[in-house]
């Protein structure tokens, strides 16, 4: 009998990897996707899979989902300059449909919570975050811990290593491989010099599948998933120039150019805060995991370069379907931007005009038309702009 699995941010790095790992397994799941045409195309073979479109806020769509399923996996993430505020509410929401559904939540968790470190991360050692990203994920994590203590859900924490492969579009690593199939040099930031630990996507994938198979879990279970343990990033990067068949060397943005672009690129201020993790290497140790099976094999290291750097040929920016895609975009923004400007300028004729009238009515503020109007166009254009977008939609569907 084959366990059921909701998957909440199937598209994603580690939800994408979790269900082609699912697939190749022979299980089924239901992917909640924000567009569903756009999860099928990026999915491509849908075999055993059901995609509902909607979104993760919707409280009685995800509890309605979540009937009959065994395992929630909870892959819903923004970018970083919103995790304080809307991660702690897609947490709320994914115990709540957890509970109706008494099924299990599996959390992908990172190493942010341990700060800035030089000894092994086991699953026992104390949270110690020195970031607000670090804040929010320990905050996250004794949610689920509460929740599970108070009998309502059971939770499964897999704590891994700095994920990349296939569909990691993170722009972390996503412009390495693009860069590689370029031939142009290697972006890293800070330091490449540090050893780190990474993790391919799909050994990740197949872990966490391998762990819900298991009777024999704690209620709140966690494991660590190091990945493997690379020299220096410089090492690391060559290697997958190398394995492009276009070496070309490697780029690192250095932390003061970081800082002043944090300056004015909110996620990269969050991503500055974390400097430490590019300056040291923050170890996970997994003993845990390799003890219960020491007959699972990470995928070769260039094998994986391989399949990566495939997958970015077909699917990434460069590909042909997303250079059609971006031209069709590049359309659309051009249509947008040429109704915006027209509703632009009829309000500055529209409204100077009407604010007059209504002046020549009430002596008393015909001094003041001019910044009335000016004040009318600002609060309404934006109004006006959100009409266009719903017209020219209805348009479009008929």
């Amino acid at each position: 009998m084959h366990s059921k699995y909701l998957i909440i941010g199937g598209t994603g790095a580690i939800g994408f990897a979790v269900t082609k790992a699912l697939q190749e397994a022979g299980e089924s799941a239901t992917l909640l996707v924000r567009n569903r045409t756009a999860a099928a195309e990026q999915l491509g073979d849908l075999s055993g899979l059901t995609l509902v479109e909607g979104d993760v806020n919707d409280t009685a769509l995800l509890k309605d989902m979540a009937v009959g399923a065994d395992f929630i996996f909870h892959g819903g993430n923004v970018p970083y300059d919103k995790w304080a505020k809307a991660m702690p509410v897609m947490t709320r929401n994914v115990i709540d449909a957890a509970e109706h559904a008494g099924a299990t939540v599996i959390f992908p968790g990172n190493n942010y919570n341990y700060g800035e470190t030089d000894q092994p991360i086991s699953e026992i050692t104390p949270f110690n975050p020195n970031t607000r990203l670090g804040q929010v994920r320990v905050e996250l994590e004794k949610m689920l811990q509460r929740a599970t203590d108070q009998g309502r859900i059971r939770t499964l924490v897999v704590r891994m290593a700095e994920i990349w492969g296939p569909n990691v579009t993170n722009k972390q690593f996503a412009p390495i491989f693009e860069n590689a199939l370029k031939g142009r040099k290697l972006p890293w930031i800070i330091s490449a010099s540090t050893p780190q630990q990474l993790l391919y996507s799909k050994d990740a994938g197949r872990a966490i599948v391998l762990l819900t198979r298991r009777d024999d879990l704690d209620p709140y279970a966690v494991f660590n998933l190091a990945g493997t343990r690379v020299p220096s990033m410089e090492s690391w990067l060559k290697q997958v120039g190398e394995i492009a068949g276009k070496p070309a060397g490697v780029s690192v943005l250095p932390k003061r150019m970081l800082s002043v672009l944090g300056t004015f690129v909110p996620i990269l201020r969050e991503v500055r805060s974390m400097a430490y993790k590019y300056e040291t290497s923050v170890l996970l140790n997994d003993d845990r995991f390799t003890g219960l099976y020491p007959d699972f094999h990470q995928t070769p290291m260039p094998e994986a370069m391989a399949e990566t750097l495939k997958w970015f040929a077909d699917n990434g920016e460069n590909s042909n379907r997303n250079r059609n895609r971006n031209r069709a975009k590049r359309r659309k923004t051009r249509v947008d931007a040429v109704v915006r400007f027209a509703v632009d300028n009829v309000a500055i004729g529209v409204f100077p005009v009407a604010i007059g009238l209504a002046a020549t009515q009430i002596p008393a503020l015909e001094g003041f038309a001019m910044y009335m109007a000016v004040a009318a166009g600002i609060y309404w254009t934006p109004g006006l702009h959100g009409l266009t977008d719903k017209l020219r939609g209805r348009a479009k569907a008929v």
